[in-house]
């Protein structure tokens, strides 16, 4: 009985902290190379227990709630560490907010203070230069957002 606790514990453990852990390693950089194959060792270690981990308390029906979501947590945890080390510049959220007018700070980075007539209670217009994906130069009303070279305003 005291192996299956201990178990229950690592498994616990596993949840809670893998993923935290991976994503504090994401953060870590270094000019050595043997640091850095060391570094990516943990991090795929501790972010691969943490999905499986909570891949099992998730979708395993016999579980309480609590199970269910530390394997939610650990999920989250997991998906997380692993797009900040192999995928920094994939966004998926921050697009879809925008295009449902949901403002945040990652669409605000594009000015990044850069242009000091901007106010903070305008919009921000979007260059070519975007963070998350192309530009969207069209309005759903058919007419251009006046950034598209057709003119003042955007008129044809």
């Amino acid at each position: 009985m005291e192996s299956l606790a201990l178990l229950v514990t690592i498994l616990m453990f596993l949840a809670l902290l893998g993923g935290p852990i991976a994503i504090g390693l994401s953060a870590i950089k270094s000019d050595l190379v043997v640091t850095n194959i060391i570094r990516q060792i943990f991090h795929g270690l501790f972010a691969s227990c943490s999905l499986l981990v909570g891949v099992i308390f998730f979708l395993n029906p016999k579980m309480p709630l609590v199970a269910h979501l530390i394997g939610l947590y650990a999920l989250v945890m997991g998906y997380i560490a692993i797009r900040r080390e192999y995928f920094p510049n994939v966004r998926i959220i921050s697009p879809l907010l925008a295009r449902l007018g949901i403002k945040n700070r990652a669409i605000n980075k594009i000015n990044d203070g850069s242009n000091p007539d901007s106010d903070k209670n305008q919009p921000t217009k979007k260059s070519s230069s975007s963070l998350h994906g192309p530009v969207i130069k069209w309005r759903r009303d058919g007419r251009s957002g006046g950034n598209d070279g057709h003119g003042p305003g955007g008129q044809h």
